[in-house]
């Protein structure tokens, strides 16, 4: 196991940078909305770009999409909230939204796996990048109470079809797609509390970064489709893939 980490030192040194958290001064603008929320609008648009991209620094919209869509996704509405409890886990102010959209517990990480503490350290961003780049793929646990991922890829003569039941899900389905270089991924999912349109379309182009990175593919991200009735709705998503 040893060499194994050792052998993957190089690749963490060379995509630390993807997984660094903007640096955002804890509560530098962290207000009492009109509903009594605690929010910091600043930190929330440096922290989710595909958010800032779609409201920019309108303080409502940015509140609006945290009521709307970023407490199911997840999101901290301030520096150092702590996240809604994760189903099946024990309450954890550790458990941090990572910018590819993961939840990822490095203080739970650092403890259950000193093997990996002893070769690449504690820092949170390195043990991120080694659980994504190794970790994942060798049953590691991402925050306490996480679930493997269940998602298998159909292929099928075009691509590959993945259904998914969760956010880690639709990260490993389109990483597994590049890993095997397919060049058209259908996402299809349920639409539920923790998956919607977009959460998967913004998990998604998430992983741009790490699969230009890891595997040199260009990912463009269509429009998502919905069909059936209202309390059945099912989410379809393609990914482009290009080598």
């Amino acid at each position: 196991m040893k060499n194994k980490l050792l052998k993957g030192f190089m690749t963490l040194a060379a995509v630390m940078m993807f997984c660094m958290i903007p640096s955002v001064s804890a509560h530098a603008e962290l207000k009492t909305m009109p509903d009594g929320g605690q929010f910091d609008p600043s930190f929330y648009a440096a922290t989710y770009p595909d958010v800032y991209a779609a409201c920019g620094m309108n303080e409502a919209l940015l509140y609006q999409h945290y009521q709307l869509f970023g407490i199911a996704e997840k999101r901290l509405p301030y520096a150092g909230a702590v996240l809604p409890r994760v189903a099946g886990t024990s309450p954890s102010a550790t458990i941090v939204t990572m910018p590819d959209g993961g939840l990822f517990d490095p203080v739970f990480y650092a403890r259950k796996y000193p093997d990996v503490v002893a070769i690449f350290g504690n820092h949170p961003n390195v043990l991120y990048t080694h659980y994504l780049y190794f970790g994942a793929g060798e049953g590691r646990l991402p925050y306490e109470g996480a679930t493997k991922p269940s998602v298998k890829l159909n292929f099928t003569t075009v691509g590959a079809i993945a259904n998914v039941n969760s956010q880690q899900d639709v990260i490993y389905a389109v990483r597994q797609a590049g890993q095997f270089r397919v060049t058209q991924l259908t996402i299809l999912a349920k639409w539920n509390g923790e998956l919607s349109s977009e959460t998967i379309t913004s998990l998604t182009t998430a992983q741009s970064t790490f699969l230009k990175n890891a595997y040199g593919a260009r990912v463009s991200v269509s429009a998502p489709m919905l069909y059936g009735n209202v309390d059945d709705l099912t989410i379809e998503v393609t990914v482009t893939m290009k080598f």
